[in-house]
């Protein structure tokens, strides 16, 4: 079978609501969910498009023999990956994508070796930056998957002292020392570095529902490797664009609030966020009402409690507060971060970035008034609500002392009213109920140098498939090894829609999250497996139509949202039999 970009397919047992069938008792009516999520859609080639699957199943099923778990989680697939329904079914994964080059320098990977018996960094990338790559990681332990942010400081310092350079010689010219030249570059690499330990700092000390989760920071001189939560819905933007290019009021209202009592954590401990934008919120799932997480604190900082103001120019311009941009002795405050959401809040309801039209450099009121004047028109055009248009506006201050606070925003009408209010907490309770808070017991920002000694142990204890037995691993771990015959593959596509041509003959590579002997021991689904002997060149093509309809008893959100208090929060679950 063959999936493409923007659409899902359901595996399970029942004819009607399944686009692949297996006919099995021991197979949920409805099992598994493959669906895609692409974050950039003008720059596909930049990140391939992202496969995800999520076990809808009451028996489970497995994940390169790790156990999938049930509900909210979704899995990233990788090539070659191996899910295993009951009954003795094998899905692999087969990317039509060629596969991606080898992201990582050789000293990279001699460092990833370090930590290897822990953590396993995949070439699956997730994105990129100026400075370094996310890519697709999992716990060796336990399967679980992160997204690792991966900054090469020796680029990183390559790169600023160029900038550095050039920018020092625009301010004094060409004719300065060699030395001068050299403490800037050191300056501009120093407070770099100050950056990335300041936000790593700032996510270590941090534990909320909508504030995205740190595992662990790994350093070394040449790297820094950050291990966070791996969240499965794309961000923000992508979802306003899966879902039309912009949400109704409800909608809009359930997201937002969730943001504000991000900002409400925030602020109370005196973090600022100062890159508050669509591109930095991530979706839990694509389903109405999932859970709404905060990330990148690159800009993040800890203000001084007494003076409660700072001075760097630093976020997004589009998405920054007038006295950020246009820098005064005065410096700003929190309330930047206000103006950020106000802005946020006008794109998820009219798909329209508000500032996207003020030339940069230019802080000027009257440009910033006029495009709050159109988007006032464009709001009454698109039949925004009031009690939105005023949440918006209240944001939306040029002068900061007059704009809501992040208090008066979580109780403003548009959260509180007598409507809505008690479904608006319920529906929280809802979203954010999956979410476990972290029970570290190790340091969550440790050295390169201390996985040595673990490394060392860890290569003298490894394990072999011919005695797996003698220590206490299924055969069944080795499941990499049977024939592909035994499998069902399935595909992914990045064009929009089929075209009727499959690719064929792409070379293929082992899964980089393939079961393999350092994986922890499992317990079978089943005590015997009579996998379906289906050549993956025999797979069945589909043509998958992209399901709005979830059975998550949020779907019907826009229609009425007071029917969601008698609504059960756990979602339908197929018979066993």
């Amino acid at each position: 079978m063959t999936i493409y970009s923007r659409q899902e397919i359901i595996v399970g047992r029942d004819a009607a609501k399944c686009q692949y069938v297996i006919d099995d008792p021991y197979v949920s009516n409805q099992h598994l969910r493959i669906y895609t999520v692409i974050f950039d859609q003008d720059n596909p080639g930049e990140v391939a498009p992202l496969v995800y699957a999520q076990d809808m199943s009451r028996n489970g099923s497995l994940w390169n023999e790790h156990q999938m778990g049930s509900g909210q989680r979704s899995l990233l697939l990788c090539d070659g990956d191996t899910i295993r329904l009951p009954g003795g079914v094998y899905l692999r994964y087969d990317s039509m994508v060629f596969p991606q080059a080898n992201s990582f320098s050789r000293s990279q990977e001699l460092e990833m070796a370090m930590f290897g018996h822990e953590y396993t960094v995949t070439q699956r990338k997730l994105g990129s930056g100026a400075y370094g790559l996310v890519h697709m990681a999992y716990k060796k332990s336990t399967g679980q998957q992160f997204a690792c942010k991966i900054v090469d400081l020796v680029a990183v310092k390559s790169r600023l002292e160029k900038q550095g350079e050039a920018e020092h010689e625009q301010g004094y010219g060409t004719n300065i020392s060699a030395k001068l030249r050299d403490n800037y570059a050191k300056m501009k690499l120093r407070e770099k570095l100050e950056q990335y330990h300041r936000e790593a700092g700032i996510l270590a000390n941090l534990q909320h529902p909508n504030i995205i989760g740190l595992e662990k920071v790994i350093q070394s001189d040449n790297t820094i490797y950050m291990f966070q939560d791996l969240l499965t819905g794309g961000d923000l933007f992508s979802y306003i664009q899966h879902k039309g290019g912009r949400l109704p009021d409800i909608e809009a209202a359930v997201i937002v609030r969730q943001i504000v009592i991000a900002l409400d954590y925030l602020h109370d401990q005196n973090i600022v966020h100062r890159d508050l934008k669509p591109d930095n919120i991530l979706m839990t799932s694509r389903a109405d009402g999932c859970r709404v997480v905060l990330t990148d604190f690159g800009c993040a900082t800890l203000v001084n409690p007494i003076s409660n103001r700072m001075s760097t120019m630093v976020g997004t311009y589009e998405f920054s507060a007038p006295e950020v941009v246009v820098q005064s002795d005065k410096g700003y405050t929190k309330a930047a971060d206000l103006w950020s959401l106000g802005c946020l809040t006008a794109v998820v309801l009219t798909g329209v970035p508000l500032f996207d039209n003020v030339p940069k450099g230019c802080g000027g009121k009257s440009h910033r008034m006029n495009a709050i004047k159109k988007l006032k028109w464009t709001m009454n055009r698109r039949q925004v609500g009031q009690r939105a248009q005023d949440f918006v506006f209240q944001l939306l201050q040029h002068d900061a002392s007059e704009r809501m606070d992040v208090k008066q925003a979580l109780q403003h009408g548009w959260f509180t009213n007598p409507a809505h209010k008690l479904e608006f907490d319920k529906l929280y309770q809802r979203s954010t109920h999956d979410w476990k808070p972290r029970r570290a017991t190790e340091p969550l920002i440790v050295g390169l140098a201390s996985y040595a000694k673990a490394r060392s142990s860890q290569s003298s204890q490894n394990i072999s498939p011919s005695n797996a037995e003698s220590n206490g691993l299924s055969q069944d771990s080795y499941i990499k090894s049977e024939p592909c015959s035994q499998w069902v593959g399935f595909s992914i596509l990045s064009t929009a829609e089929p075209d009727g041509q499959q690719s064929s003959g792409l070379t293929h590579i082992p899964s980089a999250t393939l079961s393999d002997v350092d994986l922890p021991p499992h317990k079978s689904i089943t005590a015997t497996y009579n996998p379906l002997r289906i050549s993956s060149k025999n797979a069945d093509a589909f043509s998958v139509i992209s399901s709005t309809s979830q059975r998550d008893p949020l779907r019907n959100l826009t229609n009425s949202l007071t029917a969601l208090s008698s609504s059960d929060s756990q979602r339908e679950q197929a018979p066993p039999f």
